[in-house]
């Protein structure tokens, strides 16, 4: 830093600065500095009551912080995006396409996925016998669950892992057992496509794959599961389907879930583990719940090869009540001893996990973007999907924009605090009422009762009175606030 600004001075003293140049624009003609430490030398140097700086810094902790930063995150802060330009061609980025926040719920994850991946690495015959392992992922829709999944998958895919995907759909409840046996068509699939596009490992687990399938199930159960999971023909050549078959053509439910579980077992005694995920289990059939998270996954969890088996499942946990088939489901496998269960429940995003994510977008230092994170997080009451949406309509009516004289993302900040809450995220703040504590809700049913605006004097006359809620209405306000509720204009 000391030579930075000794470069900086020795340029003021060899070309002195027209009078509306700035320590800013001194460090952009000089070419040798990335735009972010340009800004941090400025914010520094050209403070004070008449300084020109963009944002100066309040404190030094927030120095430290930026330094911090730029440490830790190199690839944001010490190299230009080739993407910033000083034309208008400049391309803006895009929320939503890059992951962040959620660091907690991914640790438990992979931690759930490394005890396994440590069992399975232990000599044989010391190997303990466990159970069956299965995580379920609960939230509202749009929180993230998916997008989640979906990351912690590609990377233990990376790992040797073999992943596999699928969803229920609302209103299809009559298709579940084809979305189970989709599943299953998925992981014939991954390992037909082992034998001729993958690595010589995965050649070789497919054909041991193979081998076992063809041990563990007979022609005929074969042929049958194959009606159900047509990707089998591609990894076992020679199934006949023409092959006369005794059993009745139609595989009841039962018996589909017998030959799935050995399909499954015949698969996990090749030394690789196997992630099944099924998202949106809220919208299941009932008997295919207690066929998947009964009879399976305790199938499983008896066997031998547990420990190379993890099960996710994910749901909108506001979708599922006492009464719900799933609920059910999940209080017996709580109490089963053939299962180990681990429920995560994804929250709202929380502030800073928001200015994070903006800080990241924008390759601006998280202290620059705090406030901004704090009100977006206050209009969408920290739902993802509700704030990327607000974030990119932001960036494409220019109310964020590329600012060309301090090469970096500036806003509107007018424009930012006069936004309205949008429909979908007041629908999504209603549906929450239940969870608030008592004292808010009284707080909310006294300011309803004034309508849109409420002055302070007559707030601070009710705070006073016997209608006030147990500990007063300033408390219950600021909750309110945090929410998205209401605002406070004019201090």
């Amino acid at each position: 830093i000391s030579d930075l600004c000794d470069s900086v001075e020795g340029r003021k003293s060899k070309s002195p600065r027209p009078t509306k140049s700035t320590v800013l624009s001194h460090l952009f003609e000089s070419n040798e500095y990335p735009v972010s430490i340009c800004h941090l030398l400025s914010d520094m140097i050209d403070a004070g009551p008449k300084g020109k700086a963009m944002n100066q810094f309040k404190s030094l902790d927030e120095v430290i912080q930026d330094l911090e930063e730029m440490k830790s995150q190199p690839h944001l802060f010490l190299y230009n995006d080739p993407n910033m330009s000083t034309t208008a061609t400049t391309t803006p980025p895009v929320f939503g396409r890059q992951y962040h926040g959620r660091s907690k719920e991914l640790t438990q994850i992979l931690e759930v996925s490394t005890r396994l991946e440590a069992i399975s690495s232990s000599d044989s015959h010391q190997q303990p016998h466990t159970c069956a392992e299965a995580i379920f992922l609960s939230g509202r829709a749009g929180s993230g669950k998916s997008y989640l999944l979906n990351k912690c998958g590609e990377f233990l895919s990376t790992q040797g892992w073999v992943v596999v995907r699928e969803k229920f759909d609302r209103g299809l409840e009559h298709n579940s057992q084809g979305v189970v046996c989709s599943l299953f068509d998925k992981a014939a699939k991954v390992l037909a496509d082992m034998k001729v596009g993958g690595s010589r490992q995965d050649a070789e687990y497919s054909l041991r794959a193979r081998k076992a399938l063809s041990d563990s199930l007979d022609i005929a159960s074969l042929c049958y599961l194959a009606q159900v999971v047509p990707n089998l023909l591609h990894l076992i050549d020679d199934i006949d389907m023409k092959t006369p078959q005794s059993i009745e053509a139609n595989l009841s439910q039962w018996k589909l879930v017998f030959l799935l579980c050995q399909f499954l077992n015949a698969l996990l005694n090749n030394n690789r583990p196997i992630m099944l995920i099924l998202d949106d289990l809220q919208w299941a059939e009932s008997l295919i719940l207690e066929l998947v998270l009964g009879e399976l996954l305790g199938c499983v969890g008896d066997g031998e090869n547990a420990h190379r088996f993890l099960f996710v499942g994910l749901y909108r946990d506001n979708e599922v009540c006492d009464g719900h088939p799933l609920y059910a489901q999940l209080v017996r496998l709580r109490n089963s001893a053939s299962v180990n269960v681990t429920e995560i429940c994804l929250p709202a995003f929380s502030k800073g996990d928001m200015s994070d994510m903006i800080a990241a977008e924008l390759r601006l230092p998280t202290r620059i973007v705090a406030e901004l994170g704090d009100v977006v997080h206050r209009k969408t009451s920290g739902h993802i999907l509700f704030a990327v949406e607000l974030l990119n309509s932001m960036l494409r009516d220019s109310t964020i924009h590329f600012g060309l004289n301090s090469r970096r993302y500036c806003w509107r900040w007018e424009t930012i605090c006069s936004l309205k809450t949008d429909d979908n995220v007041a629908s999504f703040i209603i549906s929450n009422l239940s969870t608030w504590p008592p004292e808010t809700l009284h707080t909310l049913r006294i300011l309803a009762c004034f309508g849109f605006h409420t002055d302070q004097g007559v707030l601070e006359l009710l705070d006073a009175s016997c209608v006030a809620p147990s500990g007063g209405l300033k408390s219950c306000i600021q909750n309110l606030v945090n929410i998205g509720v209401i605002e406070i204009v004019g201090g």
